[in-house]
């Protein structure tokens, strides 16, 4: 089966420390989330110092002075002291168990909003580390193997097809193949079949079938690589892997942002190409 170049397994992104999206996000990410951890640190601090009084204040509650035999019973004055002091131990317990109480709702909502910010910033970072890696070359074989990981470590593609147009016979034909061989791939012809209509019409059109069974005719997502009006050619999807259970908003604006700046990324690798005096079809220049 055809892989993009550098990658021998479909099913994780390589080690950390030789992957340039996963490098790259994860210093994006730290930035963001360096002050929310300090601040959660202060909140459970803030909980074990309120947890440790209410036992102080329990254990003097619950402490009486002993009265030995033949000793002399206690004065009223005395009593009423020892009432009083009772009555305020348990009205300062109650009052930090009402602020224990008001802190946990705090902490708990503190972690709600934590959470979302986390998947905000994810979101974020992902969108970022695509934009950044598509426009930081002017390279094709560089530009489809970014295209390849941004399908497999960012969206979780399993089995998929990078296609070009070829403008003069109205073919797509394959730049980048993922789990599935070139020669399996039909002839597409553009504005036939499903994936030539939806190429055509240049608008994406998702299935939500993500898991099979495969299907050549039937992909989960038809995504037209296109710079306004002009179509250059499509990325389809089959198959994801087992751990993504649906399309997420963040998967909409990667493939949003794949439509528009892979394309532009290949066309302004032709622009390079036609600078050096070398002007083939960008279809052709991808399999040189």
């Amino acid at each position: 089966m055809s892989q993009p170049e550098g990658k021998s397994s479909p099913n994780v992104a390589d080690a950390e420390g030789s992957n340039p999206f996963l490098t790259t996000k994860k210093e994006f990410i730290q930035s963001f989330f360096k002050r929310a951890s300090e601040f959660t640190e202060e909140l459970l601090r803030e909980n074990e110092r309120l947890r440790f009084r209410i036992l102080e204040l329990e254990a003097q509650v619950t402490q009486r002075p002993a009265v030995s035999e033949g000793s002399e019973t206690p004065s009223a004055a005395a009593l009423r002291e020892l009432v009083k002091r009772i009555e305020e131990l348990e009205q300062e317990r109650e009052r930090l168990l009402s602020r224990f109480r008001s802190v946990q709702a705090e902490n708990a909502d503190f972690e709600h909003r934590y959470k979302e910010i986390e998947r905000e910033n994810n979101s974020l970072a992902n969108l970022y580390v695509a934009s950044f890696q598509l426009h930081a070359t002017l390279d094709l074989r560089e530009i489809r193997q970014v295209i390849s990981e941004i399908l497999i470590n960012l969206i979780g593609a399993k089995i998929f097809a990078v296609l070009l147009l070829d403008e003069q016979r109205g073919l797509l034909r394959p730049f980048a193949t993922y789990g599935i061989d070139r020669e399996q791939l039909p002839q597409l012809k553009l504005g036939e079949g499903r994936i030539g209509q939806v190429v055509a019409s240049g608008l994406p059109e998702i299935s939500g079938a993500y898991h099979g069974p495969f299907n050549i005719e039937h992909p989960a997502i038809v995504t037209p690589l296109r710079i306004k009006d002009r179509v250059v050619g499509a990325i389809v999807v089959w198959e994801f892997f087992r751990q993504k259970t649906g399309i997420e908003d963040v998967d909409h604006e990667l493939f949003n942002l794949l439509a528009a700046h892979a394309a532009s990324a290949l066309l302004g690798a032709r622009l390079s190409m036609e600078m050096r005096d070398q002007v083939p079809p960008l279809w052709v220049a991808a399999d040189l």
